[in-house]
């Protein structure tokens, strides 16, 4: 359980992760090398995955985002199905990959990113190429990025679970 400083310092980063530690310190009304301690322990105990910049999806060229609804067919098969999540997690066309239940028996979800339709067909050949035998049913929804309305951003949700505790 992390100490109300360390939450209030999460908090700052979630919300900006560019702002130095002199700034969060200023913002806290706490000292630099208190705020750089935190952040670190942060870091090291994983409540800080990563920081990365959200870019613009159209102005970088990607005009597609599939949501693609799949279900496993034997999960007997776990050297497999380990494959395959290490596969889908290396593809870089994917921003989310999660195994679940759920929407007619399907037990894994993926958003991806493409191009084109193009390059999107040939993301799903490749799956289903090396996939197929352990895919039972496999479903996608797709939009051009211009019907996306709300961009994948997690520091709202992120922000308010720190703020319920």
């Amino acid at each position: 359980m992390l100490k109300k400083k360390e939450k209030d310092v999460l908090l700052k980063l979630v919300e900006n992760g560019r702002k130095t530690d002199k700034q969060i310190a200023k913002e806290l009304n706490t000292t630099q090398p208190t705020v750089t301690r935190i952040r670190q322990k942060l870091e090291r105990e994983n409540y800080i995955l990563k920081y990365y910049a959200s870019p613009a999806f159209k102005k970088i060229g990607m005009n597609i985002i599939v949501i693609t609804i799949m279900q496993w067919t034997d999960y007997s098969k776990a050297e497999e199905l380990k494959n395959f999540i290490k596969d889908i997690k290396a593809n870089n066309n994917v921003i989310c990959f999660a195994r679940g239940n759920g929407l007619s028996g399907r037990t894994a979800f993926f958003v991806s990113a493409h191009k084109d339709m193009k390059s999107y067909e040939d993301f799903v050949v490749d799956i289903k190429s090396r996939w197929s035998k352990y895919i039972r049913e496999i479903d996608q929804f797709i939009s051009s990025i211009e019907n996306v309305f709300k961009p994948f951003d997690h520091s709202g949700v992120a922000s308010m679970a720190l703020k319920e505790e």
